[in-house]
């Protein structure tokens, strides 16, 4: 997958405050899907719908023990995310240098 259609698929997926809400669950650890879905109060059916747009950014795995599905948080793709965040940090930093910078030569408040 290109690094520019993985990180539309993980901002997609980090757009939705629910499903940030379950990925804070699982930084605790893996969860059931039934437990994520008790844990953020809807069924189970809306639950697997947030879970798969989660998968699809990369951000968590499933992995099946018995009957039950369990999802863990995917930690590669948060570097890869940490540094598109990071270039535009240092971007828009910049920028707001160049701002004050000029406030202060044209003097204006």
């Amino acid at each position: 997958m290109e690094t520019e259609d993985r990180l539309d698929a993980v901002f997609f997926a980090l757009a939705d405050s629910r499903r940030r809400l379950l990925l804070a669950e699982l930084a605790a650890g893996p969860k059931s899907v039934s437990e994520l879905a008790a844990t953020a109060d809807m069924k189970i059916s809306a639950a697997s719908k947030h879970i798969a747009a989660l998968e699809a950014g990369h951000l968590l795995y499933k992995t099946r023990h018995g009957r039950k599905l369990y999802c863990h948080l995917n930690f590669d793709v948060w570097q890869e995310v940490a540094s598109y965040v990071a270039m535009h940090a240092k971007f828009w930093a910049g920028r707001i240098d160049e701002l004050e910078a000029y406030l202060k030569e044209t003097n204006k408040p």
